[in-house]
């Protein structure tokens, strides 16, 4: 029971720290870069990808029906733009995987604008506290 319950709290936690990549494409692998919350193990970031999970994170922002909306019209314009990249035949596999992170984070910029001072600053704070878990310190 303390494993399933510290494997739910990372994943929880994983999920809060690659919230602007769950809205920026639901279908696409998480950015290589560490700092960005990559999650390498397929049945996480299966679970990150869950819906109930991502209705989770939007009730603790206190996200509005427009809000939701406008971050599921984001996501899929950015999983259709990742789409597009995969299947280019013309970039060789670097250059599609630079012009994908390109397009995520421009998506991530677009996404965090959508969010209030206040709504950034407690999204900051929880991907604060996660990673100081993850790391094994303590969080205030």
């Amino acid at each position: 029971m303390k494993t399933l319950t510290r494997s739910f709290v990372l994943a929880a936690g994983l999920a809060a720290a690659a919230l602007p990549a769950l809205f920026a494409a639901e279908a696409t692998p998480a950015p290589a870069a560490p700092s960005a919350g990559a999650v390498k193990h397929p049945l996480l970031r299966a679970f990150l990808r869950h819906p109930l999970l991502r209705q989770r994170i939007a009730q603790r922002l206190g996200l509005s029906a427009d809000q939701i909306a406008t971050l599921k019209a984001e996501r899929a314009k950015t999983a259709a733009a990742l789409k597009a990249i995969r299947a280019d035949a013309t970039l060789t596999a670097d250059q599609k995987k630079a012009k994908a992170r390109e397009t995520v984070q421009a998506a991530r910029g677009e996404m965090r604008s959508v969010l209030t001072p206040e709504q950034q600053a407690k999204l900051a704070q929880i991907r604060a506290h996660l990673r100081a878990r993850l790391q094994g310190g303590k969080a205030a």
